[in-house]
């Protein structure tokens, strides 16, 4: 502390910290603060150097440094002999993010969990969905909302997974959710066409026409966003602005290995879906969230899936998944066509993500960052709809 700096008493520390004064005794007393200098009087007197410092521990107590750790990076062990401090919080600093990541991690897979619980009990306690009855299947579709008419299309996710994206956009669109056949309440039936981009855009196609033979709007996620790729080849007339966000698109990245996991993957989801889900996933790395500085790990073990979610993902991978990941686009008849490329803010160097910049790179259009990761339309669906208003509605405020 030099004769030059400011100082000031603990009342207007805590104000600039946000904390209260008996916090700051608090930390204090239990070690991992070093106490600041007084005057004359007994007054602690602290510098903008010792608010820093205490904003810093705030930060580091939050995210669960352990106290010890805390009193080293704060200088506050008396006991501790340091010959490089800088060093030392390098070290502590560098340890605490890999327990920051790690937590993170859990707690994005804890989330996936969660939404897709939230969306078999949406699809429990929906209203009855409408049917539109096809050759082989029947498909199960729902709307609400008022304004433009605005498809949600996904692959496997449908209803319930759409759920709180629908309710968001609701106020300006009239939104139409469905379940893609073999997914939720558009069961499988027998001598049901498999679930193909070609097959899956004939039904939304079906489905479109039920509500006009004018130009709509859509947004695809995922598989659905493949199902959007073929249905304006076949379809133009009908597709007014698309959104694609993450098409999946193994077929443009020019990966053998990745292609070959893929497939070993699809290959025993019928025998082995737990095992399915794990290779998926870690070839993906759509479970974490990852900038342009991280990348996925190279596998975090998953648990156990109930029943209800293997038999699903007998199906999503050992059906649908293959025929949307291995789709080769028309990239020629798809320049013509009103479509936007997005990806998430926080999916960097995943497949999905990778795909969606090769395939924008195709069409020649800029690759737009959207909220959250590969599941970011259902799990930040108030921050995604925002993003999505003006990729639909360029005039809108």
């Amino acid at each position: 502390m030099s004769d030059e700096e400011e100082r000031f008493g603990i009342g207007e520390a805590a104000a600039r910290t946000g904390l209260d004064p008996d916090t700051l005794r608090y930390f204090e007393r239990q070690g991992i603060l070093p106490a600041p200098r007084r005057d004359t009087a007994g007054r602690r007197q602290y510098v903008a150097a010792d608010v820093d410092l205490i904003r810093m521990l705030v930060h580091l107590r939050e995210t669960g440094m352990p106290l010890a750790d805390i009193a080293q990076f704060t200088g506050a062990d008396a006991d501790a002999e340091v010959a490089d401090p800088s060093r030392l919080r390098l070290e502590l600093l560098a340890a605490h993010r890999r327990r920051v990541e790690d937590r993170r991690d859990a707690l994005d897979r804890a989330l996936d969990v969660i939404t897709r619980k939230i969306a078999d009990y949406t699809d429990q306690a929906a209203d009855s969905p409408q049917f539109l009855k096809r050759p082989d299947t029947t498909i199960a579709y729902a709307v609400q909302g008022d304004g433009p008419l605005l498809f949600l299309v996904g692959a496997p996710v449908g209803r319930g997974g759409f759920a709180a994206l629908a309710d968001e956009l609701a106020g300006q669109f009239t939104v139409v959710t469905h379940d893609p056949r073999g997914i939720g309440a558009s069961r499988p039936t027998h001598g049901m066409a498999e679930p193909t981009p070609e097959v899956l855009a004939e039904d939304l196609a079906a489905l479109v026409d039920t509500f006009t033979g004018a130009p709509a709007l859509f947004v695809g996620t995922s598989g659905g966003a493949v199902t959007l790729l073929e249905l304006a080849k076949r379809h133009p007339g009908l597709v007014g602005t698309a959104v694609l966000h993450e098409p999946p698109l193994i077929s443009l990245l020019d990966d053998d290995t990745l292609a070959e996991r893929a497939a070993s993957a699809f290959a025993v989801a019928a025998a082995d879906p737990q095992r399915a889900v794990q290779e998926f996933v870690d070839l993906s790395g759509a479970a974490h969230h990852t900038r342009p500085d991280q990348v996925p790990p190279a596998h975090v073990e998953l648990p156990e899936l109930p029943p209800a979610e293997l038999d699903k993902n007998r199906y999503f991978l050992g059906r649908m998944a293959g025929p949307s990941v291995f789709y080769e686009p028309d990239t020629e008849a798809l320049r013509r066509a009103g479509l936007t490329v997005c990806a998430g803010s926080t999916s960097h160097h995943q497949m999905a993500r990778r795909a969606a910049h090769a395939l924008a790179a195709l069409l020649r259009r800029p690759l737009i960052d959207m909220p959250g990761n590969h599941v970011g339309a259902s799990a930040e669906p108030a921050e995604f709809a925002r993003a999505l208003v003006p990729l639909l509605l360029p005039t809108a405020p």
